[in-house]
Order: structure tokens, then sequence, then C-alpha cells
């Protein structure tokens, strides 16, 4: 019964004096309801005395609804006989008497609407509880609607707590710690301080980091809060769990069999321990207990513990090689997570997902029974299983792209690709096999579709969000608001980086914490709203059909993926598509590495090396597709994962021992559906040139002086600004105005921490202030939709944290994602002298009007074949760095030679014409 006490206290603290209305005409409500009262209120309450409650609050409201009378009564009948409903398990009268409450003070408005959100909140918990997270997150966002308006209620704090735990139920789990910690501020401000909240608050802050891998913060704070010695059994058990996750599975069991209490999830957890030993009979023991526990409930409704019980003997019987066992599980597993599933039919998945869910655990369990229906086709069960199983990863895979949209952050959706990138490559593996086994070209178009859901989805939701900003049919208020908060939350975690001051420290992530709580406010609005949903998260897909039509006669494709056993080169033409599989080299990624390192250490590098390994990646990675690629002049790559780090150009073809880069023009995108997306639009070519550091500076001994910046920018046609007048603010001031931006600058690349990543602007005196630097963040928060170019020559800017699926999280990536078309930059630390010849040089051919790879690759050979520069810089670690990234389309108008030639050859016709008529003319007149 502390559910009930606890609601009970709190609704004393929240309701009104039912006495405060004149009596009713009849005499008999007030005697049933004084009776309620009674019972409701006794010290030790128990199911006799609450039937009894319920009995008379039920009673009472005959009486009033009978006479229309006493509605302040009325309300508080309804509001306590859903909270007896809600302690004894009985969510669905307990929503009941919720809403018809709301529905009483709607009609009639008798009491101030601050008395509506105790309604809100436990209706949504009522909801909570049934796993209808749709309904839930609806009735709490009612409730802070009614906390926004009333600051001061008492119960807020317990409101972002169950909106945290409903985020964190649903995988959302940065989202959940925003609202955790909104609930122990609030608190922590209180007087007395509750240290049972105080606890509750914080031991779920530390449950959501280690749901996102922050293990060593999530045991500090479990152990920390033992102390207080207040929930000890939960947070032993949390602690637990924790061990688990870190691979200490004795140590983990020691502290779960400490763990006093019995119920579902202890056992679970003691199961898993065991599984992961793969100790089986103890593990069946703790699962045989958790069943029984379940049994003896004698509930009818969906439950997410008993999901887990499932889904562990699932796994045993998969361990077994009792496989029929452990589908059937499985599937008992899905129809418990799932709200809206219920067939039993093994062969049966979930047709679509709507709304919220147990999202990481369904998916678990539907790719744990794909991987069983794969592994009876391995035991020569038939193709059938075969298909069974891509056909339930494919649903697995149709959960998480849900998911991604229903979550609103970047920071969720990359963990969210992390968790599913596994997936995604053994339906991709799986898709593969039943082409080949069937020649069923369906296959192909599906995992190609595979491939690019997986692939920088989170940078085409940015992307198609900007675009959504400039419809004027949406709610642009709101967006308005959007990208204020992120601009201020841009700026907050700046300082918050940069600050030593423990009390300003402090003061920074409250305001944080509630711009990031306005934030998701903000969002969940935008999505409510029908246009901007299906707009924002179903943007045009990309099929090879329409993608061939757009690509140019003298233009190819290629694009990498690798599944854990192959290596697959898609290529595209105008006139075909198809695909090369390999087996994947053990020995690729420990290339790559090798490679990259080589390259960074420039003239310090083995050149034999760096040569070996390109003609190496050169037979792995264009070879297979080379005859595809005859007569090409442009080559688009489309790199996976590591692969993002190689510069094809310099890769050796051994048969005619020259590098890419004298045959083909090459550039790189994130993906095929970002091909079709650049329309082309010729502008007059005008440059914003930035080179803060061309000379002596204040900060010489951390940023020292560019020598060769100066010179690259000098000439350009538009504004160039140097040394003072290339500030961050006059930067952010001109950048949208240009059609090509060109940064001569340092970059700082923080791949441990890539908010620290920034480009450094000139820093007035003696400042070394961060106000001077352009972090990652607020680059991300630019609006350059109208900028076709943008040359990074600052060092390492292609650089950065590798996230699957997404790939390199870099500045170069911020400027993608704030909307330029396309980014020149370097993939490794840059020589000055070498990357001013070829940016100087890029800049002639693009104001010619050249494609901007083909600008680019006759820049790079000029270099080469240049008298100025000594042979020893003509390595391929001086002019490789700086790559093109997106749309390499002109950005001037080219020259219309043809036409001109046509106009001189007319012009020398008349001529001729002329001539021969004088001519004629002095003979007759003769």
């Amino acid at each position: 019964m502390l559910l009930r006490n606890v609601l009970l206290a709190a609704c004393l603290l929240l309701t009104f004096s039912p006495q405060s209305q004149n009596n009713s005409h009849d005499p008999n409500y007030r005697t049933v309801y004084n009776i309620a009262e009674k019972f409701y209120r006794t010290e030790n309450p128990g199911v006799s005395t609450d039937s009894l409650a319920l009995k008379n609050y039920g009673d009472a409201i005959a009486i009033l609804k009978k006479n229309n009378s006493n509605d302040s009564i009325l309300f508080d009948c309804y509001i306590k006989s859903g909270i007896i409903s809600m302690s004894s398990g009985a969510e669905n009268a307990a929503v009941h008497f919720f809403l018809e409450s709301i529905k009483l003070q709607n009609r009639k408005s008798f009491l101030p609407d601050s008395v509506l959100f105790q309604s809100y909140l436990y209706a949504g918990n009522s909801y909570y509880n049934m796993q209808n997270m749709d309904s839930a997150l609806y009735y709490y966002k009612q409730a802070e609607s009614i906390v926004n308006e009333y600051p001061s209620l008492s119960e807020a704090e317990r409101l972002y707590n169950q909106t945290g735990a409903l985020y964190y139920g649903t995988g959302d789990y940065k989202k959940s710690i925003i609202y955790f910690t909104k609930a122990l501020s609030i608190t922590e401000n209180r007087k007395p301080l509750n240290k049972y909240f105080v606890v509750n608050y914080k031991n779920n802050i530390a449950s959501a980091y280690r749901k996102i891998g922050n293990y060593e913060q999530a045991l500090a704070i479990f152990r920390s809060l033992l102390l207080y010695n207040i929930n000890r059994n939960e947070l032993v058990q949390n602690i637990g769990v924790t061990l688990l996750e870190t691979g200490k599975y004795r140590e983990a069991i020691s502290y779960l069999k400490s763990v006093t209490y019995k119920n579902e999830s202890k056992y679970n957890d003691l199961a898993r321990a065991y599984i992961l030993l793969h100790e089986y009979d103890s593990a069946m023991y703790y699962l045989n207990t958790a069943s029984q526990i379940r049994g003896n409930l004698q509930s009818t409704q969906k439950n997410i513990d008993h999901a887990y019980t499932l889904k562990y003997l699932g796994d045993i019987n998969t361990q077994r090689g009792t496989l029929d066992k452990a589908i059937t599980c499985y599937q008992q597993a899905v129809i418990q997570a799932d709200p809206d599933f219920n067939d039993t039919n093994v062969l049966h998945n979930p047709a679509s997902f709507y709304g919220l869910h147990q999202s990481f655990f369904l998916f678990d369990v539907l790719t744990a029974k794909a991987a069983a229906l794969q592994m009876k086709y391995a035991s020569g069960a038939g193709k059938f299983f075969l298909l069974q199983s891509f056909e339930t990863y494919s649903c697995a895979l149709a959960l998480s792209k849900h998911v991604e949209k229903i979550y609103n952050s970047d920071e969720a959706r990359f963990f969210l690709k992390e968790t599913v990138d596994t997936a995604y490559k053994i339906a991709v593996e799986l898709g593969l096999q039943l082409y080949e086994s069937t020649t069923d070209t369906s296959y192909i178009f599906k995992l190609l579709k595979y491939i690019e859901d997986d692939r920088a989805s989170v940078l085409q939701a940015g992307l198609q969000e900007l675009q959504l900003s400039t419809i004027p049919s949406l709610p642009q208020n709101l967006l308005q608001e959007e990208r204020k908060l992120k601009f201020n939350l841009s700026g907050l975690n700046n300082a918050l980086l940069q600050t030593k001051d423990s009390a300003q420290n402090n003061n920074l992530r409250l305001r944080i914490q509630d711009n990031e709580l306005q934030l998701a406010t903000v969002r969940d609005k935008l999505n409510d709203d029908p246009s901007y949903f299906r707009l924002k998260f179903n943007p045009p897909v990309v099929d090879i059909k329409s993608l061939r039509e757009h690509t140019q006669k003298d233009e190819a494709i290629i694009s990498y993926y690798y599944t854990n056993k192959r290596l697959l080169c898609i290529f595209i033409t105008k006139d075909t598509f198809g695909y090369r599989a390999a087996p994947l080299q053990a020995d690729m990624m420990k290339n790559i590495t090798r490679l990259r390192n080589e390259l960074d250490l420039q003239d310090r590098g083995d050149r034999e090396i760096v040569n070996q390994l390109s003609k190496s990646f050169y037979d792995i990675l264009v070879k297979p597709v080379a005859s595809f690629l005859k007569n090409k002049k442009h080559l688009v790559i489309i790199p996976y994962n590591e692969i993002s780090y190689i510069p094809f150009e310099l890769l050796i073809d051994d048969s005619t021992q020259e590098p890419l880069l004298n045959n083909f023009a090459i550039s790189y995108n994130y993906s095929i559906n970002f091909l079709t997306k650049y329309n082309t639009s010729y502008s007059t070519y005008k440059v914003l040139a930035v080179a803060p550091f061309n000379a002596s500076t204040p900060d010489e001994k951390n940023l020292p002086v560019l020598k060769a910046s100066g010179d690259e920018v000098a000439g350009l046609p538009g504004k160039i600004l140097l040394g003072a007048d290339a500030s961050k603010r006059n930067f952010l001031e001109w950048s949208a105005q240009y059609p090509v931006i060109h940064l001569a600058t340092h970059a700082v690349v923080d791949n441990a921490a890539p908010l620290k990543s920034f480009i450094a602007f000139y820093r007035p005196g003696k400042d070394t202030s961060f106000k001077n630097n352009l972090f990652e963040n607020e680059i991300y928060n630019l609006n350059l939709a109208g900028n076709q170019l943008i040359i990074l020559s600052a060092c390492e800017t292609g650089n950065g944290q590798m996230i699957n699926g997404e790939g390199i999280i870099s500045l170069s990536r911020a400027f993608f994602y704030s909307g330029a078309r396309s980014v020149a930059t370097t993939l490794w630390k840059a020589e000055d002298v070498s990357i001013t010849f070829i940016t100087k040089h890029m800049h002639q051919y693009l104001m010619k009007g050249y494609d901007k790879d083909e600008a680019l690759q006759k820049a790079k050979l000029d270099y080469l074949h240049s008298d100025e520069i000594d042979a020893r810089f003509k390595i391929s670690a001086y002019w490789a760095p700086l790559v093109l990234s997106g749309d390499f389309n002109a950005i001037a108008k080219p020259a219309n030679h043809q036409r001109w030639l046509f106009v001189f050859l007319a012009i020398m016709g008349i001529l001729g014409i002329f001539i021969w008529y004088r001519k004629s003319a002095f003979r007759t007149a003769k």
C-alpha cells in the first residue's frame, strides 16, 4: 500500500476542501462520502478498506450525478476512486475515474485549472502502467502545460520524473536524463529536503547513464546513494545490473542475490547473468521462479517483466539448439512488448508500428527471433527459413526507422544507429544470399534500400529539417523558437566546456536544463503537426531508375558497404548498375589506419608503404568495377564507415602505375539519396575569404601564423577578411551572403569530445577566449542553404569521430548539416604552401566555369606538374588531403566556347564573302 499512501499524501497537498460548496439537496450523499473518507484515510489501508472506500465513493458519485450537485465533492470522489484503483492495479478503472474528473472540470470550470494537473498526471501514470505510452505522454504533456502556468505546484517534480521514466522506457535515454534532472533540481530546491525523492531521481539518472554506456558514472552514483539507506534493494540490484554490462558476472550475481525482495525483475537479472556464464540450469531456475510469480498474479495485462522472462527463455533454447521452442518464446515476448500485436503464429511479425514502444527491447527480441530462424536455415531446414529470417530482420529495421522518427535529438539518433548497425549488416547479407539463390531482383532493391537507410540518415533528417524552415504553411513561430533555443544551447554548452568556477558551472547547467526542456516541448509540438512530421520524416527516397536518369553520361557512382562477411561495390552509371561482392579482408581496417598514419607523417612517412597500400586498395575497391568506368570523367564515391578515411585520388592502378587522379575528377557523398537533390544553378562567383592568422597574432604560441594564408585568398572576387577583420562576428554576419566561403585558418579537432572541435577566428589583444572560436555545434545551427561551396583549408577539418552508418562526425559534416551544397576539406594535417597552391588554382578553374571536382583535379595536376614545387613535396601526403564532398556541379556559368567558335566562323565567313565581293566588283570596274 506504499503507492496508495504516497498518492494520498500528494492528493492532500493538491486538492481543495470539498466542504467549500453548499450541501446537496439529497441528504444521503454526505453520509456515504464521509464513510468513504473514513476508509480511505485509515492508518493501515488494505484490500478490504480500499474496497469499502471505493464502493462508498461509487455510491456518492451515483447520487451526485443524479442530482447534478456539489461538483467539488464529485471531482474529489473521481480522483480518490482513481487512486484506489491505480494502487490495486486496476488501471482501466483508474483511467476511467481520472478522465471523468477531467470531463467534469472542462464541462463546468468550477475550480481553478490547476486542479486538473493531478488528473492529467495520474491518468498518464495509469496509461504508462498499461504500456500505452502514447496516451501516457499525451496526459503528461497536458500536466506539463499546467506546470508551466503554475510553476509552484507541489507535484511538478513527480511529473518530470514520470515523463523521464516514459522516455527511458521507450529508449530515448538522453531525453530521459533531461527530465530526471529537472525533477531532481526542483526537489533539491525545496525545504525541507525530501531525501527519498533525491535518491529516487538520482537513481533514475544513473540508470539512464548505464543504458547509454556510461558505466563508471552510473556506478559512482548508485554507490553514493547507498549512504542514504533508502531504497537500498533497488540500488543494489542496479549495481548488479551495471556490473553485468561491464562483464563482471560473478560480482553481479553476488549483488543481485543480496537483494531481499522477490520480484520478476530481480530473477530475470539473475537468469541473464547465468546465461552469460553459460550456466543454463541455474538460469532456468530463476526464470521458472519469475514465471511462477507472474502466474500467481493471474493478470492478463501485458507486462514488460514477463516479456524479459520469455526472451531469456528463448535465448537458453537457442543456445541449447531447441530452436522451435526458442522461436515460440520470442514470439510470446514480442506479444508482451508490443501493445498492438497479439498474433501467436511464429511466422508472423508486427506489420507496422505506431506511437511509442519499449523500443530497444522489442528490437532485441525481433533480432533474436530472426537469428534463431537463420540458425534453422543453416541447420538444413530449408530456404523458407532464410526468407523468414530476412523478413523478421526487415521488421526489426522498420521498428528502428519508426523510432528514429520519434526521437527529437541527433544525439539520441546516433545512439540508435550504433545499436542497430549489426542488424542492418545481417539483413543485407541475407538479402544477398536470397538474390544469389533465386536471382529475384526484388532482393537487390530491398538490400539497397537497407544500405541507404543505414547511411547518413541523421544527416538527411537534419537537412530536411533545414528545408522545412522555408515552407510558409508550416508553424513558423515554432520553427523560429526551435532555432533560437538551439542557438542558446550551443552558447551555453560552449560556456560550460570552458568554465572552471563551480558556481558558474551549476548556473550554466540549470540554464542548459531549462533550455533543453523548452526545446523538447517545442519539438513535440512540431511533431504533432501532421504536415511537418510527414515532410520531415518521409522525404522522397531515390530509386535506381530516377538516379540513373539524373546521372550524366560521363559520370559513374560507386557506393561501398560491408557486412560482417563481404565487401560490396555497387556501381551506377547512365547505362547500367550492379554490384560486385568479395570476402571482407581481415586486415582491411588495420591497413586503412596504417595508410592514414603514414600520410599524416608527410615527408617523414614511408613512401613505399603508401605506394603499396595505394595499389592494394585500388585492387580491393576499384578494380572489381573498373570496366564500368571507361570513358567516364566524374567519379562519385559513396564510402561507408572507415572507407571514408581513404582519399581515392591517390589509389594506383598497378597496370598503368597511374593514380586515379590522372583519369577522374573525384567527389564524395554521404548517401545516394543526396545525389538528385542538387539542381544546376549558376551564381556570380563571389567569395567570402577569411584568413585571421596571415600575419603576427597575439596568440602565436597556441595558434601560430599561417604565412601563406594571406596569399591563399589574395585577389579573390568578393570580401576578403584578414587579421583583425577575420573575426567570428564578421564571419557570422557575412557567411549567408556569399556562394563560396574560403576559411584559411586553424581548426582544432577533438575526436573524444566532438563538441570541443572548433574553427579559430581572430583573437583581439591577449584574448584567448572560446568566444572567438566557431564550435562544431554552432556550425550545425547556421543556415547556409544558399552556399554552393565551402573550402576548409584548415587542418583535419574532415577528421572526427566515426559513428556506424553516419560516417565521420567532422567539422566538414557540420557545414553540410547547415545546408552547404559541397565542402572541400582536409583529411589530415595539411601543409600550408601546398594547400595554398592547390586552392588558388582551384579558384581559377572555378571562375572559368569548371565543375568543382574537375577544378580540384586540375589544380592538383597543376601542382604535380609545376616547376615551382620541389619534387620532394610532390608525394601524395602533400597534394591528396584536400577532397571534395557533395555536389560537384559548376558554380559559375561555363564559357560557351562552341558558341564563340560559331560566332567567329560566321564573322570570318561574312568577311570572306565581303572580300570576294569587293574583289569581284573591282575586276568588273576594270
